[in-house]
């Protein structure tokens, strides 16, 4: 069935558009470049040569013809003027695409635009003729949302609730689709700003937090002490986090700390939390700039993941997520999931990245479940980490990519060790492919790396530490290493 994106010049419908197409592997349709195809000129021509009326003719002619598409269908501006098409566009799932008039003259480009050929502040005349028109739509507001972040919320008005419970008894975690919409009437919200304002109007008087790894600190879990205090929060509620891995460790630990232990759910939004951060029960804050120092475990009563919000990352946090689950396919032997699909996890199609969160949170809680507090097989989990976490504190790059410089130094650690495998190319080839070039070619000498690595938890002993170490896919050992050894 098709699925109508309508809206002023310059909401973004072409891009949106194309984006959802992507993500749902769904034809796209530009009607302008239809109309073009079928003139075989541009519309700024059409306009002058043939008049608005034949303009409009031949697009309900096209609109008529993609009735029987199964595609997403951006559409021009004035689709909207005439009632015949009006009565089409009602007929299927149509969206109002809605940006505030000042955005809008900030945007638009009046190239190829004949009605702007007096100018950009002609919008203010053509949206009050026509906003009551638009507004007969399912209106989405898109103000002060970039493109991804628009089409993700557009996703939760097409696509439908479904949810699968990914078995294990270690920790309850629950793949939804449309799963933020279950927070509707819940109070003790905690919110990461950006998830708030894509999604806001779901939560009723969230504490809002601050995106990025500076949340968690002390001052904040003081802060956020307060509050539950000042609100009378027992042992008996449940507080919930909503957002990326800040928010499900800093909430975690709160959860984990206050009163002896409150509920806790979450709702990670981002796939690196929603494939590591929310799984496995490790709650911590920084202190004097070292990353999770201290720390918790406690398992939440319950993980809801809706694939959905992964739509709405900008890319670089987007492929942090697919860095971690891709580390996991490493432990795991499954990479063909990763290599095989590269074009579809690039285009963030949906069913491709439903499947990688179903694998890797089932590899993770497998593997946790082994070992709840860390001492034995769940280290090897650590895998890129040790680097990783040294060149994140000394870079301030985000985690995952980070964690994805860490997995290349130790596959050169690997080899250094005298372990040979066809496999190592294979590793980075695909990191190579995802992670930007000027962080791949960041080098940090032993003495960068050092300061870092002698802080980690993981050190056996001043001068050793247990790192795992790829002897091949599928086959990723720990073992205790001499530190002059990783420089």
């Amino acid at each position: 069935m098709p699925i109508y994106l309508i809206g002023m010049m310059g909401s973004g419908k072409t891009t949106i558009g194309k984006i959802l197409s992507n993500v749902l592997n769904k034809k796209f349709i530009d009607l302008d470049v239809e109309i073009e195809k079928r003139e075989r000129k541009k519309i700024k021509m059409i306009f002058s040569q043939n008049g608005e009326k034949y303009f409009r003719d031949i697009e309900t002619k096209i609109l008529k013809k993609t009735e029987s598409e199964d595609a997403i269908i951006s559409t021009g501006g004035g689709i909207i003027l005439k009632k015949e098409n009006r009565e089409i566009l009602k007929k299927h799932k149509t969206f109002f695409l809605y940006v505030p008039i000042e955005e809008l003259i900030k945007r638009v480009n009046i190239e190829n635009r004949p009605l702007l050929k007096d100018g950009k502040n002609i919008l203010f005349k053509i949206w009050y003729e026509r906003k009551e028109l638009y507004n007969k739509f399912d209106k989405v507001d898109l103000t002060n949302l970039n493109e991804f972040e628009s089409a993700a919320k557009i996703l939760y008005k097409i696509c439908e609730e479904k949810s699968e419970k990914i078995e294990n008894d270690f920790q309850n975690a629950i793949i939804k689709i449309t799963g933020l919409k279950e927070l509707k009437s819940k109070e003790n919200i905690f919110v990461s700003k950006t998830v708030n304002r894509i999604y806001g109007k779901i939560f009723t008087n969230p504490y809002v937090l601050n995106d990025g790894e500076s949340i968690k600190n002390y001052d904040n879990v003081k802060k956020i002490y307060t509050y539950l205090i000042k609100n009378k929060i027992s042992r008996k509620d449940t507080i919930y986090g909503v957002g990326g891995g800040t928010v499900t460790d800093l909430i975690g630990f709160v959860g984990s700390t206050f009163k002896r232990g409150l509920n806790i759910k979450f709702y990670p939004t981002t796939l690196l939390a929603q494939v590591d951060a929310s799984i496995g029960g490790k709650n911590a804050v920084n202190f004097e700039n070292i990353k999770n120092a201290i720390g918790t475990f406690k398992i939440p009563e319950e993980v809801i993941i809706d694939p959905l919000t992964v739509i709405s990352q900008k890319e670089e946090n987007y492929f942090e997520g697919i860095v971690e689950a891709f580390k996991i396919a490493i432990i795991d032997g499954n990479i063909s999931l990763f290599l095989n699909n590269i074009d579809k996890i690039k285009r963030r199609e949906l069913k491709t990245i439903i499947e990688i969160l179903k694998y890797a949170v089932k590899v993770k809680l497998d593997i946790v479940s082994q070992d709840p507090y860390d001492n034995n097989i769940r280290k090897i989990l650590n895998l890129g980490h040790t680097y990783g976490h040294a060149f994140e504190s000394y870079t301030g790059i985000s985690h995952g990519l980070s964690v994805g410089w860490g997995l290349l130094k130790e596959v050169e650690l690997s080899e250094k060790l005298g372990n040979k495998s066809k496999d190592f190319n294979l590793i980075k080839d695909f990191i190579y492919n995802i992670l930007p070039s000027e962080i791949i070619n960041i080098h940090l000498d032993k003495n960068q790396i050092f300061k870092y690595i002698i802080q980690d938890k993981k050190i056996e002993k001043i001068e050793k530490i247990e790192i795992p170490i790829i002897k091949s896919i599928g086959n990723v050992d720990l073992e205790v290493t001499m530190l002059e050894r990783l420089s």
